[in-house]
């Protein structure tokens, strides 16, 4: 295995790492990616479904339970000729913005 010199950094308190923010307290979760997320507007095609799906699998060890709390959000994609975004898929979408200000360290 070689080392990229420049790539290299030693005796820092924290940084990014593999899309997670690593600190002295643990694992996070990346900002700008639950940034994302909570400035999403509701989604209003298929494609942005797709988007916020993607999302928030990506953030997913962060978010227990996600598939029961996101049920209304994936079945959307089951269905992508009867797209209706519901309130309950609007109501999932705010709980997981209210989450995401706070994330929990793993």
């Amino acid at each position: 295995m070689r080392l990229n010199p420049e790539k290299c950094v030693f005796g820092v308190q924290g940084g990014k790492f593999l899309g997670f923010m690593i600190t002295s307290r643990g694992i996070e979760a990346n900002p700008g990616k639950c940034k994302a997320i909570i400035q999403m507007q509701s989604p209003q095609t298929v494609k942005e479904v797709q988007r916020l799906a993607g999302r928030l699998v990506s953030l997913s060890c962060f978010i227990p339970k996600l598939t029961e709390k996101a049920r209304p959000i994936f079945t959307l994609l089951r269905k992508p000729k009867d797209f209706q975004w519901t309130d309950q898929c609007e109501e999932a979408l705010r709980s997981f913005k209210t989450f995401l200000t706070t994330p929990p360290i793993l």
